[in-house]
């Protein structure tokens, strides 16, 4: 297989911007995306694209909302086209949120499920299929600690299975799903690609 290009979607800041030094230290090229297209998000990776930049790494910087299938899919065909066939996927939702159950609005929940679990499906769902055709990949998805709460409870549940649920449901196909631990993220994904 070819070394393609590993894309990075997430919030930025750690553990990307860990993942990324490594990679671009490993000579891959790097796709690094937002999972939504908001100031803060814009702000962290954009500083993991300058310091990929200083570094003469081969990268594509995109703040997007990943939630929008159409979105994460165009970007993951420009990242294809630009640096070839896609190696790796990691989706990092970004820590969970410490947020009561009771003082949560329900329009403050599903604006954090919509960045921090609906963006993930839908980049996994576009990423796989690249992943399949390229004959084969590793999609990872980042842990983080999960703050008490019942709000975090759920997300932490249903991204923690969601590499296992996609492992069975790829079962016999050259795909690899796991988890990672946020830190260790880097060691994990060369891992994945060696």
């Amino acid at each position: 297989m070819t070394r393609g290009p590993v894309a990075l979607f997430g919030p930025g800041g750690e553990p990307l911007r860990s993942a990324a030094l490594a990679l671009a230290e490993a000579g891959r090229p790097i796709g690094l995306a937002t999972l939504a297209a908001e100031q803060q998000q814009e702000f962290a990776s954009a500083s993991i694209a300058n310091e990929l930049w200083v570094l003469g790494a081969d990268h594509l910087h995109r703040v997007i909302d990943a939630a929008e299938p159409a979105a994460a899919g165009a970007y993951l065909a420009e990242l294809e086209d630009r640096f070839g066939p896609l190696a790796a996927c990691v989706l990092d939702p970004g820590p969970l949120p410490a947020i009561a159950f009771d003082e949560c609005s329900l329009d403050e929940w599903l604006a954090v499920a919509r960045r921090q679990l609906a963006a993930v499906l839908a980049a996994a769902r576009a990423a796989i299929p690249l992943l399949e055709r390229r004959g084969g990949g590793a999609l990872l998805v980042v842990r983080h600690p999960a703050p008490p709460g019942a709000a975090a409870a759920v997300l932490d549940a249903a991204l923690g299975t969601l590499p296992g649920a996609l492992a069975a449901e790829y079962a016999g196909r050259p795909l690899h799903f796991a988890a990672a631990g946020a830190s260790h993220l880097p060691a994990a994904l060369l891992a994945a690609l060696a």
